[in-house]
């Protein structure tokens, strides 16, 4: 089951709550407002400075300035079942802040853990480190009663490239996240036929994750755009698994 929003999450998130919907799992990856501690402007580089060059900058990346990074998650507490986990992604400055909030709302904060991107991309070149990393802190409601199939998908190790640009065909986010990184953490942290809640789908890379591993999914996206354009990314995640699964029963695999 796919519920996809297009509204602001604050108000979905209140008229779910109205309804008594529960979720098993909150995945989701809030704006960082990199842009606002950039003083205004990120230079990026690919390979050397002479390759290609390109700067981010606050109206480029509107939707990444000036957010609340915790004015929302007491409302997406609410919606976890008493066995819910939590997956939040996020720049390492802001984890502090976030834990605290989840805390304050009766989650436990259990650990910050990282993708290693394999490819990352060289950021002012010359003048600090490459940010090789993204953070995501995991949380549950109960301290032990939660799901955990971490020895089923891996050890709990997220090394990978960027997004491939496969991925990309029908439009593409910024902070964009590959599939298989969230099907790994879908993976664990859910059981087949649970349901996710994503307030900042973006480019849907949660739903489409979802589709792909049997879970349902409740997704909400304020920009129309984005909005538009993924919903065929979807469609086509669709499409894809029903076009497999005829394959696999003409076959006899299933």
């Amino acid at each position: 089951m796919l519920k996809i929003i297009n509204w602001d999450c604050l108000k979905e998130m209140n008229k779910l709550i109205e309804d008594w919907v529960q979720v098993d799992s909150l995945i989701c990856d809030p704006p960082f407002n990199l842009v606002e501690k950039s003083w205004g402007s990120i230079h990026l580089f690919r390979q050397s400075a002479q390759d290609w060059t390109d700067t981010v900058t606050e109206e480029s990346m509107s939707f990444d300035t000036w957010f609340n990074q915790t004015l929302w998650i007491k409302k997406a507490c609410k919606l976890l079942k008493p066995w819910g986990t939590v997956i939040i992604f996020n720049d390492w400055e802001n984890m502090g802040e976030i834990s605290k909030e989840l805390k304050d709302n009766k989650i436990n904060v259990k650990s910050l853990n990282f993708w290693q991107k394999t490819n990352p991309m060289p950021c002012e070149w010359k003048r600090r480190f490459v940010s090789g990393r993204e953070y995501f802190v995991f949380g549950t409601k109960k301290w032990r009663t939660h799901t955990f199939n971490v020895e089923a998908v891996h050890k709990g190790i997220f090394e990978m490239w960027l997004t491939k640009m496969s991925e990309k065909k029908h439009g593409k986010h910024a902070n964009q996240k590959p599939l298989q990184l969230m099907r790994d953490i879908i993976e664990i942290v859910t059981n087949p036929w649970d349901t996710i809640l994503d307030p900042f789908l973006w480019s849907w890379s949660t739903a489409v994750a979802a589709v792909q591993t049997d879970r349902s999914c409740i997704g909400i996206e304020l920009d129309t755009t984005y909005y538009d354009l993924s919903k065929v990314r979807v469609n086509d995640a669709i499409t894809s698994i029903q076009e497999t699964t005829q394959v696999w029963e003409q076959s006899g695999r299933i």
